[in-house]
């Protein structure tokens, strides 16, 4: 992220003063003093020029004021102008003045203030504008052609550089596409880096600390859909893909989360012959894949696997699981050196709960969240894995009391965390956000937007300094469009805007972002003929 200054002060100012002195006697005698001669013309002296106010947020305003006099006390008058990117909304002949931000978020610019006497004589002062809060740019098609395209994901390395992953018409088959953003270079071309000629679907990435990454999806073999995964190597490329399941039978879903040491878990639902399951393989750095392994509660069905990795090595694994009257929400835990434990229930119970999500912080602490019906309608749960400690009991955190969906969670670095998910107001449905300060828990759930169409799919990720973005998609009064909203720490949410390449529909963002504070989001919109893929980045 660019470090920028609150309201960072340049006055230009000129003082001139010519004074009249007057003649002495002649030498050798002391001559009577002469009569004054009249001061000399003084220029207006801007003695200060402030602003007040937060940052400005595109179509929000903050206030400048000039204090200026005039040795002569002559009246002053004033003329304010503004560069590119902001307008004078009021007082533009006042030593106050109201300055709107027009451009994008990081509206970086000046207002000029000239103040002048009735003499003609004038002095100017400079302010330097800045919306401090970093800037979208323009998105564009990253995928491989003009065939319909769909379901990115996108992962950043320390570094800013990122892959991105989708499914893709070769014109016979959907294949696994993948695409590599170069921190000040840019996105390369596309390349296939999946098994083969077959159907391919759901891909997911995740990159560890040296920039490289593992992706993984579900593909036919030509009898079953199995799980895959390759592997990018920094500096290399993509390897072969390879089959990392249990076999022989159908498989699905999969997820993978990288650890600091470039290990890597998968999870994924397979059939065992009689349910669906939950299966996870591990990556030890520099080796090969392990044996797949059932790590659920069983015998029942078994879906939405989620996996996330502390800095430690160890993982927590979530998904929901057929308990014989609900499905509930499991939770099992990887423990370096050591292994799987025993699956557990970790929801509010006893009714149906879908849809969980999992992200640790930096010391071990985890947080779940998912969906779950409260006997009216269904709700934003969470429950907290404290380390060393475990699990804690589950909460609403929403906005209540109106149905709320599809949670997700990222944390920061030092232990705070943000939820986000689509719930009714009543008459739409829209995006809350709720955040998780460590030490003093939830606080109150509220909208990041003020759009008043219903919106959907959203997605939340930090950065090192506590400051997050969300992405989501929501109709603008004709079309579904994807918009973002940057949570500032110490400040709060700003203001949603579009980042897409419109005005076509425009489905299923995905946002990551690096330890800079630079973001890229990705999502598939039509091009007019089919969906393609598309990619912003926030900087």
């Amino acid at each position: 992220m660019k470090t920028k200054i609150f309201s960072k002060l340049i006055i230009l100012s000129m003082l001139a003063m010519i004074v009249m002195a007057g003649c002495s006697g002649s030498k050798g005698s002391t001559g009577a003093t002469g009569p004054q001669g009249p001061a000399g013309p003084t220029m207006p002296v801007i003695q200060s020029t402030n602003v007040y106010g937060l940052p400005a947020l595109p179509g929000s305003s903050i206030t400048a004021v000039v204090l200026a006099q005039s040795a002569q006390n002559l009246a002053l008058t004033y003329s304010w102008s503004t560069s590119s990117g902001w307008g004078i909304k009021s007082g533009g002949t006042s030593p106050t003045v109201t300055i709107k931000a027009i451009g994008g978020y990081d509206a970086t610019g000046y207002a000029m203030v000239t103040v002048s006497d009735t003499q003609s004589r004038s002095a100017t002062g400079v302010v330097i504008l800045n919306t401090l809060y970093g800037d979208w740019g323009s998105a564009a098609i990253i995928d491989a052609g003009s065939t319909g395209a769909n379901n990115p994901q996108v992962s950043i390395d320390s570094a800013g550089n990122a892959i991105a992953v989708w499914g893709q018409s070769d014109g016979t088959n959907y294949r696994i596409y993948a695409n590599r953003y170069v921190a000040g270079t840019g996105w390369g071309p596309a390349t296939i880096i999946d098994a083969g000629s077959t159907g391919a679907n759901n891909p997911q990435v995740s990159f560890d600390s040296a920039g490289n990454a593992i992706a993984v999806w579900d593909q036919s073999d030509g009898t079953n859909y199995r799980i895959y995964a390759n592997r990018y190597v920094a500096g290399t490329g993509w390897g072969t893909a390879a089959i990392i399941d249990a076999g022989p039978n159908y498989a699905y879903l999969p997820q993978v989360s990288i650890d600091s040491a470039g290990n890597a878990i998968a999870v994924w639902k397979q059939w065992d012959g009689t349910h669906y399951r939950i299966y996870a393989n591990r990556y030890v750095a520099g080796t090969v894949w392990g044996t797949a392994a059932i790590i659920d509660a069983g015998p029942n069905n078994a879906n939405n696997p989620q996996v996330s990795f502390d800095s430690a090595g160890n993982a927590i694994a979530v998904w929901e699981q057929w308990d014989g009257t609900n499905y509930r929400i499991y939770a099992n835990r990887y423990v370096a050196g050591t292994g799987w434990g025993t699956a557990a229930i970790i929801d509010a119970g006893p009714n149906n709960a879908y849809y969980p999500q999992v992200s640790f912080d930096s010391t071990g602490n985890a947080i779940a969240v998912w969906e779950q019906y409260d006997g009216t309608n269904y709700r934003i749960y969470a429950n907290r894995y404290v380390a060393g400690t475990g699990w804690g009991t589950a909460a609403i955190i929403d906005a209540g009391p109106n149905n709320a969906y599809y949670p997700q969670v990222s944390f920061d670095s030092t232990g705070n965390a943000i939820a986000v998910w689509r719930q009714s107001d009543g008459t739409y449905y829209r995006i809350y956000a709720n955040r998780y300060v460590a030490g003093t828990g939830w606080g109150t759930a509220a909208a990041i937007e003020t759009n008043p169409n219903n919106a959907n799919n959203p997605q939340v990720s930090f950065d090192s300094a506590g400051n997050a973005i969300a992405v989501w998609q929501q109709n603008d009064g004709t079309y579904y469009r994807i918009y973002a909203n940057r949570y500032v720490a110490g400040t709060g949410w700003g203001v949603a805007a579009i980042i897409d390449a419109g005005p076509t529909g425009a489905y299923y963002p995905q946002v990551s972002f690096d330890s800079a504070g630079n973001a890229i989001a990705v999502w598939d919109q039509s091009d007019g003929t089919y969906n393609r893929i598309y990619a912003n980045r926030f900087q």
